[in-house]
């Protein structure tokens, strides 16, 4: 069996956005694709510490909240953040390609993206072509069963959003490229996590002062995107930073449950062991998520099986260890810890230097070009 998920110009690319917005009926923005693919380095230097209530006599500050109160708060002002520098950055667009075209720009005056911008269009033969791309590849089930004729008319509409999402991105990037626009607002910083990490695969410079982890599971689509960046970053920051990797599975009975089991059992192998079946892990094809007709723990386990055998892994040892009380505890393990006050809401999520970061993929290797000077 080939572990194949190559895709054809913009399939990757808008995979999320089209499964986001047609399953679960939110019409994505300009704004969200601006924070998934902007490239600049997250600032992890500290924020000013400041009170904000008194209770009983007694003033807690930002850096002394009790609690989960202190990730909570912080979350909330990182929410607050990515919104005002979505919609800074498409101000500053809007008033740069204003500029451009030679119309107004004042306090009463400010020319819309849709009036300074090209109108995009996505032909009947486009979307058909996708819609039948992401059937192949990922089953019939992540539409509902649905036909083409029957969601025709939203796909058309939400590929045509991330054209223009795309377009406003790009004009973003070249204007920020070439020194024409900034957006001079200051990220606020994760508290401390207490993270204990040393029972999970690491690789790099494992006595480096800098650590990174990431968090994923093998059948998110972000989280593949991230891989393919984290293989680059290692390649080049490898004797700089430690890496660590820890697996964990949104769908504890489904495939990923599957795979991220074989990921402990692989590491019980050892590190070389865990590190080719975790690249393989992350290349299974998304059509492997669905068992129609037969057991859906035996089809997951046997996905779990192959990828460990084109790892070269012992699959006897492999096989025994897969559905043991001991992969199964170390899956309830990982749960407990970051369901915990980790700030963890999902994957990928990443943490440097034992605090939360908030970036995409993308930015990646600017904040860690950061972090290391």
């Amino acid at each position: 069996m080939q572990f194949d998920n190559s895709s054809t110009p913009g399939l990757k690319k808008i995979l999320g956005f089209f499964v986001g917005g047609l399953l679960l009926g939110i019409i994505g923005t300009a704004g969200v694709m601006i924070a998934k693919n902007n490239k600049k380095a997250l600032d992890v230097v500290g924020n000013t510490v400041k009170p904000v209530i008194t209770v009983d006599g007694k003033t807690w500050s930002t850096d002394s909240l009790p609690g989960d109160s202190m990730m909570d708060y912080y979350t909330l002002r990182s929410n607050i953040y990515n919104a005002e520098k979505n919609f800074m950055s498409q101000t500053a667009a809007r008033i740069a390609l204003a500029n451009d075209a030679g119309k107004p720009v004042s306090q009463e005056a400010l020319p819309r993206l849709d009036e300074l911008l090209p109108s995009l269009s996505i032909t009947d033969e486009e979307a058909k072509r996708y819609y039948d791309e992401v059937v192949a590849r990922m089953g019939s089930a992540v539409l509902g069963g649905q036909s083409f004729d029957a969601i025709k008319t939203q796909l058309k509409m939400q590929m045509a959003q991330q054209k223009t999402a795309d377009l406003v991105m790009k004009k973003i990037h070249d204007f920020e490229a070439g020194g024409r626009i900034k957006v001079l607002l200051n990220p606020p910083q994760s508290p401390p996590v207490k993270l204990d990490v040393q029972d999970y695969p690491a690789r790099g410079n494992k006595n480096a002062d800098t650590v990174l982890v990431e968090v994923a599971d093998y059948m998110c689509a972000h989280c593949r995107e991230a891989e393919t960046v984290l293989e680059n970053i290692y390649q080049e920051f490898s004797s700089k930073v430690k890496f660590v990797s820890v697996s964990y599975p949104l769908s504890v009975n489904g495939l990923s449950g599957a795979l991220t089991r074989g990921a402990f059992c692989a590491s019980q192998q050892g590190e070389k062991q865990f590190w080719d079946y975790n690249s393989l892990a992350f290349q299974v094809p998304y059509s492997k998520m669905e068992a129609s007709g037969q057991d859906p723990s035996k089809a997951f386990h046997d996905v779990a099986i192959e990828t460990a055998k084109m790892a070269k892994l012992d699959e006897a040892k492999f096989a025994t260890c897969l559905n043991s009380a001991e992969a199964i505890e170390h899956i309830k393990k990982v749960q407990n810890q970051f369901n915990s006050a980790t700030g963890f809401k999902g994957t990928p999520t990443f943490y440097l230097n034992g605090r939360l970061i908030q970036v995409s993929p993308s930015q990646l290797e600017a904040t860690l070009k950061t972090a290391l000077k």
